[in-house]
């Protein structure tokens, strides 16, 4: 994937050099021909910016453990005010209770191996 990232790169930086020689003659001058070459433009590189975005998302949910085939599961989240949280997170078969505030991160109870919805 980086490899075609590298490559369309490699092909923008080249396009505007020719869009510039293009624009000193002929047909190039046209208003509307510019307004369609920067739409395009544009839209490249929102692509690009997407590409690069949907790409790191992916391989920091992965070096963090977030795939969903792992053994653990956030199952509710509640904010508490300011910065404190809770969470109901199940790990295997067990469900904690877990409180996450400025001070760290913490257990605060074990429910067990029962069904809790």
């Amino acid at each position: 994937m980086m490899r075609a990232c590298a490559a369309g790169l490699t092909v923008l930086a080249s396009c505007p050099g020719a869009w510039a020689q293009e624009a000193s003659g002929g047909i190039a001058a046209n208003p509307l021909y510019l307004l369609v070459q920067a739409l395009v433009s544009l839209a490249v590189v929102i692509g690009v910016i997407y590409l690069a975005w949907f790409a790191l998302r992916r391989l920091s949910q992965r070096q963090a453990g977030m795939t969903e085939d792992g053994p653990m599961h956030v199952i509710q989240t509640r904010h508490l005010g300011g910065d404190r949280w809770l969470y109901l997170v199940r790990v295997g078969k067990r469900t904690l209770v877990i409180g996450g505030g400025p001070e760290g991160v913490r257990p605060v109870a074990d429910l067990g191996e029962e069904e809790h919805e």
